[in-house]
């Protein structure tokens, strides 16, 4: 594939000291003259002194920095704006609290150049913020590492054609995409991506889905595409995987077609949501329960954290139907009041 040039795309939103770490890191990296490279930071409603940091680093850098505000609050929102905006044929996504590993861009771009692909992406490892419990360190524990917005899948480079076969997917702290290709499936949805400073994400996701949808899922997972993640210590909690869960799962509720592949209009619902989701929460809640007393801890908490997830997605189901009745309560409320004045 022919690039030319690369966007370094990062969101923000009040994070300013992590963002000039990001950013000095970036600029000072040594890069390739055989491309063009700029770094664009789209500012989500920031309150603090994000600009002065953009424009900080734009000064000391040797490539253009960026800055683009948008006040509607939600990472789509500033992704999609980004998208409008950069100049790259590519665009590689980075988030403002981490430090990319050496050549990170130069590879990123490699990995295009080499293969015939519409994304890339590689591991995201830590920069604890402060000594995680051991058991989050070991290999069962990936399945839960989804609060930690970390990645690691092994050291061999994998290919992700469109053949059906289900691979876990990439997160958008490592993560390039063909610019044209975003384009073209409409760039990212609004009501994904920390929306209103919730935890409801889901955004990067969802979109690969819809990369399948239009014969565009062409991907490369290098092991050597590297950045640095940092994990504050309030992400170690157990109070702070549940509500990540619990958010998660509402996240799943508002993705549910794209997920299960289904006409969910045909689907029973009860209390608007689907029939079948009820059996399988009581399916894992049950599987929690028969865990508990055992002394494996990971275990127990993998599958409390598997429920609670469930739980997510049937309150979401169950608010929005309540607000599609309202909504349709109103409707034939307005139509009386229409009859009354026409009468």
């Amino acid at each position: 594939m022919n690039v030319r040039s690369a966007t370094v795309l990062i969101c923000t939103y009040n994070r300013a000291p992590f963002l000039r770490e990001t950013l000095q890191a970036l600029i000072a990296a040594p890069r390739r003259d055989d491309y063009e490279a700029e770094i664009l930071v789209v500012d989500n409603n920031s309150d603090d002194a994000t600009r002065q940091v953009v424009e900080e680093a734009a000064r000391a850098a040797s490539l253009p920095v960026r800055y683009a505000f948008d006040r509607r609050q939600g990472k789509s929102f500033a992704l999609n704006v980004g998208l409008g905006l950069a100049n790259g044929d590519i665009i590689a996504h980075t988030d403002d609290d981490v430090v990319p590993g050496e050549g990170w861009l130069d590879r990123m771009v490699d990995t295009f150049r080499e293969r015939d692909i519409t994304f890339a992406f590689g591991k995201v490892l830590p920069r604890w913020g402060a000594v995680p419990p051991p058991e989050l360190l070991l290999p069962a524990a990936h399945r839960i590492w989804g609060p930690l917005a970390l990645l690691d899948y092994g050291d061999e480079p994998v290919a992700y054609p469109d053949d059906g076969i289900g691979r876990r997917l990439p997160i958008g702290a490592n993560l390039g995409f063909h610019k044209r290709v975003l384009v073209e499936v409409g760039g990212w949805r609004t009501d994904l991506g920390k929306v209103d400073n919730s935890l409801i994400s889901g955004e990067d996701h969802e979109v690969f889905h819809r990369l399948r949808s239009h014969g565009q899922y062409r991907g490369w997972y290098d092991p050597h595409l590297v950045v640095s993640h940092y994990v504050p210590a309030s992400r170690l909690t157990r109070r702070y995987f549940r509500r990540w869960f619990y958010w998660h799962g509402k996240t799943m509720a508002r993705m549910d077609s794209v997920l299960y592949d289904l006409d969910f209009s045909q689907v029973p619902h009860v209390f608007g949501a689907p029939r079948f989701i009820y059996r399988q929460a009581l399916a894992q809640a049950w599987t929690w329960a028969r865990k508990m007393g055992r002394k494996d801890g990971l275990a127990l908490l993998i599958e409390e954290l598997l429920t609670i997830e469930y739980f997510g997605f049937l309150v979401e189901c169950w608010q929005r139907g309540s607000q599609r009745g309202r909504g349709r309560g109103e409707s034939r409320t307005a139509g009386r009041r229409e009859t009354v004045v026409a009468g």
